[in-house]
């Protein structure tokens, strides 16, 4: 039986939903907009200027993006933050002097946490991390969607593809990145309660730090999966498989997961009500080598995923739900 959403919710409770709600449409919204603009002719003026720009001239999705202060700033983001609710705990302290490589788990279905956190200023990162500037990462094919890349780049966030990660490092002191290493292939393992991640044949990152001399920072989402139920697709099955294959040729994940909606409890692609908190680790101090060799990447590989799995143990108890199971690492 549907549960749905009584008509006396707090209002504040609704400007949370409402808010969510609004970061789920501006993908479908930036998608129905840019259909548009391409197949009615009345637009077209506006449209071949605006693409010839965006493929052959426009390139600060690669630099770091255009951030808008009021926009990562938004009140809109406060309510977006307690609706789950999503706090952001910080263990160190960090030199504005150097970069950093804030490398994020789990992805979860969407990466709630890693937006929240690191776009948005809703958790007070720019306060909590001064002096740093992190940008958030996502797939490059995401800003060849128009409108979609302009909204991405006023938070800062930008591609990342191997030169926009190396731009944004060497573009000065306290320029850093925050990406997500698992990528569309954790996805597909986002199921409440579980925290498995891939990593073991996840190099390059340490490779980036490495060639670029960046320090690496262990961060944990506890919580990131518990917001979205994902039909069983365990590896082997004909699930798992085809999800796989799609994601070979499209380099998008399709899990097949349900949340929430609007109006009620039951379904629907709302996530549902349930704490995130991001945990951030103690960077991890990297020499800068043009030209690591395997056993190098391999050593400092090796370094990180400890510094990861004492992350996990020291706050699993204090920050995850009693039904957590413990860290497992493909």
């Amino acid at each position: 039986m549907v549960r749905f959403v009584p008509w006396n919710v707090p209002l504040y409770r609704r400007l949370e939903t409402m808010a969510v709600a609004i970061y789920a449409m501006v993908l479908p919204v930036c998608l129905i907009m840019a259909f548009n603009l391409i197949v009615i002719p009345l637009f077209w003026g506006i449209a071949i200027p605006y693409l010839v720009w965006m493929f052959y001239f426009d390139t600060k999705h690669e630099s770091g993006g255009r951030r808008v202060s009021y926009i990562r700033n938004s009140i809109l983001w406060r309510y977006f933050r307690d609706y789950f609710p999503i706090s952001l705990i910080i263990n160190s302290n960090y030199d504005p002097k150097k970069n950093y490589i804030f490398a994020y788990h789990p992805h979860g279905i969407i990466s709630i946490g890693a937006f929240c956190n690191f776009a948005t200023n809703a958790n007070n990162i720019d306060e909590k991390l001064p002096g740093l500037k992190v940008h958030l990462l996502t797939l490059e094919s995401n800003f060849k969607i128009p409108f979609l890349r302009d909204v991405l780049m006023s938070f800062g966030m930008s591609s990342v593809a191997k030169k926009s990660c190396e731009n944004i490092l060497n573009s000065g002191p306290g320029e850093s990145i925050c990406l997500v290493v698992g990528g569309a292939e954790e996805s597909l393992d986002a199921r409440p309660f579980y925290n498995e991640i891939t990593l073991k044949k996840r190099k390059g990152f340490i490779k980036l730090a490495l060639v670029n001399g960046a320090s690496l920072v262990p961060v944990y989402s506890f919580g990131e999966n518990d917001i979205y139920d994902q039909v069983p697709n365990p590896r082997g099955s004909l699930v798992r498989k085809i999800q796989t294959k799609i994601k070979d040729l499209t380099g998008i994940a399709p899990p097949l997961f349900m949340g929430r909606g609007i109006f009620n409890y039951d379904f629907g692609l709302l996530p549902v009500r349930h704490k995130i908190v991001t945990v951030v680790g103690e960077p991890i101090d990297i020499p800068k080598i043009k030209s690591p060799t395997d056993q190098v990447i391999e050593h400092y590989h090796q370094i990180y995923i400890e510094a990861l799995q004492n992350l996990f143990d020291k706050h699993k108890n204090s920050c995850g739900d009693k039904e957590t199971k413990n860290l497992k690492i493909n």
